[in-house]
């Protein structure tokens, strides 16, 4: 299993000497790589963020292109979390889905705060209804089992509203669904404002 790391880390890999990331188009990284590096990552991030986003802040960015996270994904992310003492923040689409990927990293050991996209940055951001898409039975299943009895979401109240008013609106939203608001408002402000005042959960 290989996720795509962009951003500022490098590790030696047996054999093959330094790895770094930080080149212009990133690196594919399979979890054998990692686990052959001895515990020498190396980094000048500030944060870790889960999901495909943009390059332009101290962070190391892994994509993860699977509708579900594997156990080697987690364990990677799990690892470069505990060996370079950085903070992991996830960003995805506003869905019960993106919830319950968050609860299998957390189910995994590996802490993560959600970023966005939440339900409650469409409404302060004044997003237009056409930015929605309708959930279907599945969705909607999902997000009451999620409600009802997951661990991992229950301990956390504010999860726990977020995927309330997904259910009251029954309706989710992709990160693209920012893009209507500026080619760059995903990177010039949505994350900036977010990292100033520290909006996770």
């Amino acid at each position: 299993m290989a996720v795509f790391i962009a951003g500022d880390l490098r590790f030696c890999q047996h054999g093959c000497g330094m790895v770094d990331c930080a080149n212009a188009c990133g690196r594919e990284v399979t979890l054998e790589d990692v686990d052959s590096s001895g515990g020498d990552m190396t980094s000048n991030a500030e944060y870790i963020i889960l999901d495909e986003v943009d390059r332009r802040f101290p962070c190391i960015i892994v994509y993860t292109p699977d509708p579900m996270p594997e156990e080697d994904t987690i364990s990677f992310v799990r690892k470069m979390k505990e060996e370079l003492d950085l903070p992991v923040l996830a960003i995805a689409e506003s869905s019960p889905r993106s919830v319950k990927n968050f609860s299998l990293f957390i189910a995994g050991g590996c802490d993560i705060k959600w970023l966005g996209l939440r339900p409650s940055d469409v409404v302060a951001l004044k997003m237009h209804p056409w930015c929605m898409r309708p959930m279907n039975s599945k969705d909607l299943k999902l997000a009451q089992r999620l409600l009802e009895k997951d661990a991992v979401v229950k301990q956390r109240p504010q999860w726990v509203e977020e995927l309330k008013k997904m259910v009251e609106t029954r309706s989710k939203v992709e990160v693209d669904a920012l893009s209507p608001l500026g080619r760059s408002f995903l990177s010039n402000v949505y994350f900036p404002d977010k990292m100033v005042a520290q909006d996770w959960i």
